[in-house]
């Protein structure tokens, strides 16, 4: 399901993502504010109307989130998009319509919306980040914005897998179990005016099929060579797709590495880039080692034995709460400032600045990887008479907006623990350039057997 960008460094194309990011802080800012305070439930007829109002009071938070980005698209040395701010506005209002004319008339106002979560599952090496999810007294529903372009979502497209990976995330931050379907009340890709709601439950094969990608993708990482098996249809190859042609340029090199029938100087390009691959995921095991030893203690001493034991040792530090955010103007950079006093304080501090850290607001009943946070980078350690200090960057002006709304203002624990950035991708993507380059150059058109170079 995510072989291409995660093993290989594929990239998906040329769309608008820099229109995405921006709906997507949108969204999640709008959604526990102004789209929550404008449900009506069960008006189909009324969702033009109810767009534009939650457009209307969301106007503030649409023109934040646009020069945001523009900003940033300056500081990467970028241009920024023709008719950016048309086409924001535009996709916002049409994932509204599409959101009240099928969420809204279908499904009652939730208790809450929490937005862009990340939830760890250690005991399925599964990870992912959820756009939103609306809770309510009985259950939990699952949404997916599709903001890259304005094209449907498809029953076989890469939306729909996306959508139940997440979903089996779900069941286990609510239940501890990604196969307990009992509080999974519905999940959504709403896209540019309709919305995509799979029927529940789902079929016991499709959920195969994601446990099966996920176990190959984690059998890779493991350095394992698991065997790649087309399925009778596959939803990139056959239907022609986005990244078709490079799920066929990658299945039909390494068949004909195995054959031994490349040429000197492509093998020996090619076996140079394999082994790079192999030795960037083998380094990315490394950003997720303290995850499986938080997880592991909990599940062998039980939760708060287990946190008393990592704060013991400093690999997690409690009694910390969020004092202030703020946004900084020159660099594009949002700062939380999270605050301890000493009289709490048993353990001396091993945090130092430049240290990158995620902070775990603590919720009942929720294992603590699949808890709301946000990741920063520490800047400063302040100790003063009575209190330490931490001086957190974080590099959204939206995640700082979000920490207000999901970690500053519901007032439980904050637990911080290690954390790392994940640039495998990043680092795959020239690997992936390079080899597509080497194959044009140094193999004759038809050496492939769908006749054409690549």
């Amino acid at each position: 399901m995510f072989t291409l960008s995660n093993l290989f460094g594929v990239t998906r194309g040329e769309r608008d993502y820099d229109i995405a990011n921006a709906i997507h802080d949108i969204m999640s800012l709008a959604l526990p504010s102004t789209i929550l305070s404008h449900w009506r439930y069960g008006r189909s007829k009324e969702y033009e109307n109810i767009s534009r109002t939650i457009q209307r009071d969301s106007a503030s938070i649409i023109e934040q989130a646009i020069s945001d980005k523009k900003e940033w698209i300056k500081t990467e040395g970028r241009q920024v998009p023709e008719n950016f701010d048309d086409s924001v506005n535009d996709r916002f209002h049409a994932l509204l319509i599409g959101f009240a004319k099928r969420i809204m008339r279908k499904y009652e106002q939730p208790n809450r919306a929490i937005t862009e979560i990340t939830i760890t599952n250690t005991k399925n090496f599964h990870e992912g980040r959820l756009d939103a999810i609306l809770e309510y007294s009985y259950g939990y529903g699952v949404i997916d914005w599709k903001a890259y372009d304005i094209d449907q979502v498809t029953s076989n497209g890469h939306e729909k897998w996306q959508l139940l990976s997440n979903l089996l995330l779900a069941n286990y931050r609510y239940t501890g179990n990604e196969d307990n379907w009992s509080k999974c009340i519905f999940g959504s890709v709403i896209y540019y005016t309709g919305a995509y709601i799979p029927r529940l439950p789902l079929n016991q094969d499709t959920i195969s099929k994601v446990k099966n990608s996920r176990t190959f993708d984690h059998d890779i990482l493991c350095g394992k060579s698991p065997r790649a098996q087309k399925p009778q249809f596959c939803p990139v190859c056959d239907t022609g797709a986005e990244a078709c042609s490079d799920c066929r340029f990658y299945r039909e090199d390494y068949k004909l590495a195995s054959e031994g029938r490349f040429p000197t100087n492509y093998e020996q390009i090619r076996n140079f880039l394999v082994s790079k691959r192999y030795e960037t995921l083998e380094e990315r095991a490394g950003t997720h080692r303290h995850k499986f030893v938080i997880d592991i203690m909990i599940d062998k001493i039980g939760e708060e034995s287990a946190l008393q034991q990592l704060e013991k040792a400093g690999i997690i530090h409690r009694g910390y709460r969020v004092s202030t955010s703020s946004c900084s103007s020159g660099n594009n950079t949002t700062t939380i400032i999270l605050t301890r006093d000493y009289d709490c304080l048993l353990f001396r501090t091993f945090i130092e600045p430049r240290q990158i850290i995620r902070i775990i607001s603590k919720e009942d009943g929720i294992p603590l990887l699949a808890c709301i946070s946000e990741r920063g980078v520490v800047n400063e350690v302040n100790r003063g008479q009575n209190h330490i200090e931490l001086v957190v960057d974080v590099y959204h002006k939206a995640s700082v907006k979000r920490s207000k709304q999901q970690l500053q203002n519901n007032l439980l624990p904050i637990i911080i623990i290690p954390d790392e950035i994940n640039l495998t991708r990043r680092i795959l993507q020239p690997m992936n350039t390079f080899h597509r380059l080497a194959a044009n150059i140094l193999l004759p058109a038809g050496y492939f057997d769908n006749g054409s170079s690549f």
